[in-house]
Order: structure tokens, then C-alpha cells, then sequence
């Protein structure tokens, strides 16, 4: 059976659209996603932006004011460029929940949820840089006795409105192309586990953890509908990556793509077209690298220096630099070029320690420990220093920073 707790944000998916780097106010925050309770619940912590410690007591965190739910099985967490509203995608209740601001910087839930339409069980989100269009990956839901027609996995697109409301678009949710080569395998059901927006361009991809591939689409900039992207020949809607593909990551510099492969333990490096949106592998000595086991997340400081994946199968966190040429990661070797985390780790988000000489903290979400992880970033070497590690609401998944 298959679950939707290893895709996360990235952040990560984009988890560097969680990111609020650089910034000048005395008052910095941490929002954290708990999936223990039922509805979840978002949480929110101070940081001290001296030592980049939250807010904690006798080893456990403390919250700054009231939590607020989100819906069922929340996942990932993401907020717009400009911290105002954010969104979780809930993973149990098939739906989209939006947050606002409050003034003691606290996240205040929106009247109602965004539901999908012919969707099911969103796993992953992604913002184009504009904070026009919201895209999330739907992974689709098993056929069962009393549901006979399985919904594949598909991604829905909705326009973002005054506050963060969302609109679905005309023609969403849009098919995952199940095509032959160049995929490897014959082509099963697409189980879409991440999605990226290109940082230049209008070009969106999706990761099919089933068929081991990434789906690219191109978007239309008015109405957010998608159309897929030929890859090699007219009928061929994908390229090969590793197992397990979970994450995908296009930095703030360079027209580059990563992927994240939780099963075959690399991330694969691909050149994007700037004029097609087409995918190839970079020009570089290696185009697929080492990531640990099971990396499931990814993420660079703004000016994409340095790079950073999450091992959620060896609890890790992994650091190399960034060519920003060729795109090509170099592993940062020694002591803080690799680190230890709480018991698997889902989601990260990287904020500004608040001086000029650019150090960050970096702060990891451990489901498995329901803990949450900070480290300190050397700014001249991208290597890492462990805060110590604080004891947080149960299952936390979603991370987030402003």
C-alpha cells in the first residue's frame, strides 16, 4: 500500500518558497505542521535571530499564541514570495487549507477549504515566481469495494486570488501523460509525488514515483493551463530519472532541475531549456550524485551557493556547493559537510540569521522523532553546526519560516 508521508515540500519542493531570507525585522518565525492530532494543526515559534534557537522550555518547544487546524493529514506547507498568506496540502481530506497573518505573526485560518476536484490525496505544492498559479501533485486514490473507479494521479492548478483565495482553472485537474519510451518500464498508473516551477520561465514538472520519470509541462501565464512538453520525440511526455523519484528543486540561479530519487539514494541534474522548457542532462563530469538514503527534499540559500538535501531513511542532512554554470554539485566534505537529524526527517526551510556576512539557520522537521533539528550555516563554506534539538508537537511534517 502505498503512502503519502515520504513526498513532502518541498519544498520542498520548493521548500526555498518557505524561505525568507535576508530579512531586516527583529522578529522571525517558524511554522511548523503537526499531523498527530485529527484535523492537523499548524504551530508557530519564535527564533532567536542571534543564535537561531527557537523559543523552547526543558527541551520542548513553545508556541507563540494559538494553533490553528488544517485539514486532515496536512503534508507540506508553503508560502507566497511575500510571507502574507501560506497553504497546506492535506493529504487525508483531499483538500487545500489557506492562512493568513496575524499580527503577532501568527498563521489565522481562512473561512472554508479549497476541496479538489477529481483529485485525491495532494502530496506536493509548488508556486510560480509571480504567486499567480498554485500547482499541486495528487497522487490519485486505490480503487476499493464501495469506490470502484480509482482516480489516477494528476495535478490541479488553481489561480491565486486577492489573500491567497483559490480559483480552480479551466481544464484542471490535467492527466499525467502515460506514454513508452523513453521511459524505462511500461508505463502503470502515474503516482505523482513532487512538483517544481521553473524560476525563469513558464515550465512546471512532475515527478511519477510509478514509472520512475518526470513529466514536463509548459503553462499558459493568463490561464495556468498546462499542456506537455515533448521530450525527445512527439509522443514521448517523459524522461528517466532514478527509483523513487520524490522531490524536484529548480534554484533561484541557472536554468537547472533536481531530482530527488528516495530509492536508488542520488539526485539526477538536468539543464532546462530556457526557449522549450526540454529536459537533458547537465554538461558536467557526473550527472547523477550521491544523496544519502532516501533523500526526499532539497533546497539552496537565495543566491543558490550552496545546495542541501534531506535523507529521510538515514536522517540526514547533506551539503554541497552549486556550479552555477553547470550546475553540477560538488559534495562539501569534512566535519559539517554531512549531519545528523532527528529520526526521519520529511521537510527543512532556511532562513537569514539576520547579519550582513550571510550565515543561515536551517531548520528540519523529524517525523519520525517528532522533533525539529537547527543548524547554523557557515556562509563562507556552506557547512553545517548542530543547535540542539528540540522535542515538537507529534508527527510534524511541514516546515516553514518568515
Amino acid at each position: 500500500m502505498r503512502s503519502g508521508w515520504l513526498p513532502c515540500v518541498a519544498m520542498a519542493a520548493g521548500a526555498l518558497l518557505l524561505a525568507s531570507c535576508g530579512s531586516s525585522s527583529k522578529s522571525a518565525f517558524v511554522y511548523l505542521v503537526s499531523q498527530g492530532a485529527s484535523p492537523g494543526i499548524v504551530t508557530t515559534y519564535k527564533v532567536n535571530l542571534g543564535s537561531g534557537v527557537l523559543n523552547s522550555s526543558n527541551g520542548a518547544l513553545v508556541q507563540t499564541g494559538k494553533s490553528v487546524n488544517a485539514g486532515t493529514q496536512p503534508t507540506a506547507l508553503l508560502f507566497d514570495p511575500t510571507n502574507s498568506f501560506a497553504y497546506t496540502a492535506n493529504f487525508g481530506s483531499n483538500d487545500i487549507s489557506l492562512f493568513t497573518l496575524s499580527k503577532d505573526g501568527t498563521l489565522a485560518a481562512a473561512s472554508g477549504t479549497t476541496a479538489l476536484t477529481n483529485a485525491a490525496h495532494p502530496s506536493a505544492m509548488a508556486m510560480d515566481p509571480g504567486a499567480h498559479f498554485l500547482f499541486v501533485a495528487n497522487q490519485g486514490q486505490a480503487a476499493t469495494i464501495t469506490n470502484p473507479v480509482s482516480i489516477p494521479g494528476n495535478v490541479s492548478v488553481f489561480a491565486i486570488g486577492s489573500g491567497g483565495a483559490l480559483t480552480e482553472v479551466g481544464g484542471s485537474p490535467f492527466a499525467i501523460q502515460e506514454t513508452s519510451p523513453p521511459l524505462l518500464f511500461s508505463p502503470v498508473a502515474p503516482f505523482p509525488s513532487g512538483v517544481a516551477v521553473s524560476h525563469q520561465g513558464t515550465f512546471v514538472y512532475v515527478s511519477d514515483q510509478a514509472n520512475s520519470a518526470v513529466i514536463s509541462f509548459s503553462f499558459d501565464s493568463t490561464s495556468g493551463g498546462l499542456t506537455p512538453i515533448a521530450e525527445g520525440c512527439a509522443q514521448c511526455f517523459g524522461v528517466n530519472v532514478g527509483t523513487g523519484p520524490t522531490a524536484l528543486l529548480s534554484p533561484p540561479a541557472g536554468d537547472f532541475l533536481y531530482v530527488a530519487n528516495s530509492s536508488s539514494n542520488d539526485i539526477y541534474e538536468f539543464a532546462i531549456d530556457p526557449n522549450d522548457g526540454t529536459l537533458s542532462p547537465i554538461q558536467a563530469k557526473t550527472t547523477i550524485i550521491a544523496a544519502g538514503v532516501g533523500p526526499i527534499a532539497m533546497t539552496t540559500d537565495p543566491a543558490a551557493k550552496y545546495f542541501f538535501a534531506l535523507a529521510n531513511g538515514g536522517s540526514q542532512v547533506a551539503a554541497y556547493t552549486l556550479n552555477q554554470v553547470t550546475g553540477e554539485l560538488t559534495a562539501i566534505t569534512g566535519a559539517g559537510g554531512t549531519v545528523s537529524t532527528g529520526a526521519n526527517p520529511v521537510a527543512f526551510t532556511l532562513h537569514s540569521d539576520g547579519t550582513l556576512d550571510g550565515n543561515f539557520w536551517l531548520f528540519v522537521s523529524n517525523n519520525g522523532g517528532s522533533t525539529v533539528s537547527t543548524y547554523s550555516i557557515q556562509g563562507t563554506t556552506g557547512k553545517l553546526t548542530a543547535l540542539p534539538q528540540l522535542t515538537s508537537p507529534l508527527a510534524p511534517y511541514g516546515i516553514g519560516s518568515r
